[in-house]
């Protein structure tokens, strides 16, 4: 079955794996954890987030997603968590490595791109910052970058910091992905796929959009992406995209879902 996008009843009073997402945004955290059960082919239901919805709040217990949901065990709000989830459950991959060394560095990599602070994080804030910067015209529309600030710590003087540190794990990525095409590798720790290589190719949608096709988005949140700062965007090498375009040429969903 893979995945079906249900309403909150059905989810609710369904038992089994279960996550909301966002919607209208293919935001790095929500694609991160479909792009798991997906690689794994694990069987889930996914409910589409509202932000309005104060019954979906209720339900997951958080004002954020993704949320996931697995019978009747407390739910997992954190990367690395849904990560374990998915893991546990099993599916035709594994996409933690067995090898000591090799599995912490996947977990400090996918750290890096998704933790607070991260690549994900910065890139955030970079888009709040030029929404007030521009008075709405680049980044979040202004209600949203609003919303967005006091939630994500957004403040002026956090925002040179924030450019120079997504700037940082891009260049660490691409180092580390052309040292795996050194040693005859594909992905960015070896001859298969693991979570990083999902997170990293994600994490890449807010600074160099796809193409609606391939990603269909809210109007608005295509043009906050399209306004994301140069220097980040100019970042982003040409291996790190490629490498995004094999990850979903022949693992992850197209179009995105969201």
């Amino acid at each position: 079955m893979g995945v079906r996008f249900v309403e909150l009843e059905e989810a609710r009073a369904a038992s089994g794996l279960r996550v909301v997402v966002a919607t209208g945004v293919p935001s790095p955290w929500s694609q991160a954890a479909l792009g798991a059960f997906d690689v794994k082919g694990l069987d889930y239901l996914a409910v589409r987030f509202r932000r309005t919805d104060e019954e979906i709040k209720r339900w997951t217990g958080s004002r954020n997603v993704p949320v996931a949901l697995y019978d009747d065990e407390p739910p997992r709000t954190g990367w690395a968590e849904i990560l374990a989830l998915a893991e546990r459950l099993g599916g035709s991959v594994s996409l933690v490595p067995d090898d000591d060394d090799t599995r912490v560095r996947m977990f400090g990599l996918s750290h890096e791109i998704l933790g607070e602070g991260g690549l994900g994080w910065s890139v955030r804030l970079l888009l709040t910052h030029a929404s007030f910067a521009t008075g709405g015209s680049e980044g979040w529309p202004l209600p949203v970058a609003a919303y967005l600030a006091p939630r994500y710590g957004y403040a002026p003087e956090r925002v040179q910091p924030a450019r120079a540190r997504a700037i940082l794990v891009l260049r660490l990525l691409d180092r580390v992905l052309a040292e795996s095409h050194a040693r005859g590798h594909q992905y960015l720790l070896g001859d298969a796929p693991s979570a990083v290589d999902i997170h990293c190719a994600v994490a890449l949608a807010p600074i160099v959009p796809m193409p609606e096709v391939e990603c269909p988005m809210l109007a608005p949140v295509r043009h906050a992406f399209e306004t994301l700062d140069g220097e980040v965007r100019n970042g982003v090498s040409e291996a790190l995209l490629a490498h995004r375009a094999l990850m979903f040429a022949r693992h992850l969903v197209l179009p995105v879902r969201s």
